[in-house]
């Protein structure tokens, strides 16, 4: 078996046998979680989140990603270990890899998983496949289809095909399960279930100290106004067209210090910063690149950007929520549920960068108003999207499976 087990993996993490009764004696629920990783975005943060919340209510939970040996990311392995899951990688050597197929077989039987969990849907057909002949409850979540290509469409066809032979399908927004719902032949296995996140990791002490030294780290100064977007660059999300706004902006606005932040990386990197040198700001503009530190990192902005064309419900919209950060954002997706135009959030027309500056430029000119979306994003997000209130949904699916 090809198993790359990550180096500090906690003791406590080891495996429990079949009959393993948690302290309420209830039964303690077996969790392979099935990622097949392009970094460490939303849908990584998601899983984290979940498995820990999981394990805090009695499972056990097993973080395996595919290392895909033409693009190898890990980043969930390494993440997940150092919040002391268990977590590993099998590795993944094309479209079809029988190995594969069979190391998902071997974890199944040698730690009588329960439940495997398919999150991408690469690791969905592989699961169903490995899970073939075996008693084990399968669980598919959809994070939401980006629909980058008409290769990406085809896969979201066979993806949606697959959701069939699960016996439980997950969207985590409206919009995703409404997606989702042509392709399933049994509607009552579709359920939503909204991502969540743990509040507490976006309150920070010292908050003016740290964004102080955080600005330092990255270049920007106590001074600057800055709007910025954390995620992977990419076409569905279209930073393109926050940064056409941005230049819009600096035009209406008569502040001097006007910044924009990009913390990600991704396939349309190089064309952004191409077309902030056409634009000319490319100087106005910081190119962090990944960063683990996304408290301190969203504790810098004065306003968070979210762009995108396609959403699920993306968890830096609930993590900006939960920072004290004013939200400008797309109608994309899952957000309209999230937010509520003028109470939690801002929000624009997709591809808009005409609208999206103009709601900036209204934003960043009225502090008070900044402040009371900022009171009732966080009141949300505590009430209806905590992890905890997440893995709760999740733990009654499973449970639910005859």
């Amino acid at each position: 078996m090809r198993l790359h087990v990550g180096d500090a993996v906690d003791p406590a993490c080891a495996f429990a046998g079949a009959d393993a009764i948690d302290a309420r004696g209830t039964m303690n629920e077996k969790i392979l979680h099935l990622r097949s990783s392009g970094g460490f975005y939303g849908a990584e943060q998601v899983i984290l989140n979940l498995a820990r919340e999981l394990n805090a209510l009695g499972c056990t939970n097993h973080v395996v990603c595919f290392n895909n040996t033409q693009n190898p990311h890990l980043e969930l392995v390494e993440q997940a270990t150092k919040a002391h899951l268990s977590a590993f990688a099998i590795d993944c050597r094309g479209i079809i890899d029988r190995r594969t197929i069979n190391d998902i077989r071997e974890i199944i039987r040698s730690e009588d998983i329960d439940v495997i969990h398919g999150h991408d849907y690469k690791t969905r057909f592989f699961g169903l496949w490995a899970a073939n002949g075996l008693k084990v409850k399968k669980i598919a979540t959809n994070h939401g289809w980006p629909r980058p290509s008409l290769r990406g469409r085809v896969y979201e066809t066979i993806d949606g095909v697959l959701f069939n032979g699960f016996d439980k399908v997950v969207a985590v927004s409206e919009f995703t399960e409404k997606e989702c719902r042509p392709f399933v032949f049994k509607k009552d296995k579709l359920i939503c279930i909204h991502n969540g996140i743990d509040p507490r990791a976006f309150t920070l002490e010292n908050r003016e100290e740290r964004r102080r030294s955080t600005r330092a780290q990255l270049g920007l100064k106590d001074s600057d106004l800055v709007i910025g977007n954390v995620g992977r660059l990419s076409i569905e999300k279209d930073q393109a067209t926050m940064l056409r706004a941005f230049k819009i902006l600096t035009g209406l606005s008569r502040e001097k210090s006007l910044k924009v932040l990009f913390v990600g990386d991704g396939p349309e990197e190089h064309s952004l910063m191409e077309m902030a040198r056409e634009l000319g700001v490319y100087n106005q503009c910081v190119f962090a690149g990944v960063r683990t530190d996304i408290p301190q990192v969203l504790n810098c902005l004065d306003v968070y950007v979210q762009s995108s064309r396609r959403e699920g419900l993306p968890m830096t919209i609930l993590e900006a929520m939960a920072s004290g950060i004013a939200i400008v954002s797309t109608r994309a997706g899952g957000i309209p549920k999230v937010i509520t135009d003028g109470e939690q959030g801002r929000l624009v027309e997709i591809g808009n960068a005409d609208q999206l500056a103009g709601v900036l430029h209204d934003v960043l000119s009225h502090p008070a108003e900044r402040q009371k979306l900022v009171r009732q994003a966080r009141l949300v997000v505590e009430a209806k999207f905590s992890a905890r209130a997440m893995a709760e949904k999740y733990l009654a699916v499973y449970r639910g499976i005859a």
